[in-house]
């Protein structure tokens, strides 16, 4: 009668391939707010804003070259 006072309740344990699964989920969900921290941050849009910039001179300037080619 007294074993059965002190035995702890059983815990059902759970598969590794649950655990697995879980740890994925917490690591996509890590990964997701972290993304979307940066994608939010004003750094990341200053250099998006330059990147464009750039990519627009560049183009510019391409087709300045292609129309002295062309003649």
């Amino acid at each position: 009668m007294e074993q059965e006072k002190h035995k702890r309740p059983e815990k059902k344990s759970k598969t590794l391939e649950e655990k697995t699964d879980e740890w994925i989920e917490k690591a996509e969900s890590f990964i997701d707010d972290t993304a979307e921290m940066i994608h939010n941050s004003d750094p990341y849009r200053k250099v998006g804003k330059q990147i464009d910039k750039s990519t627009q001179s560049l183009l510019k300037k391409a087709g300045r070259w292609w129309g002295k080619m062309s003649k």
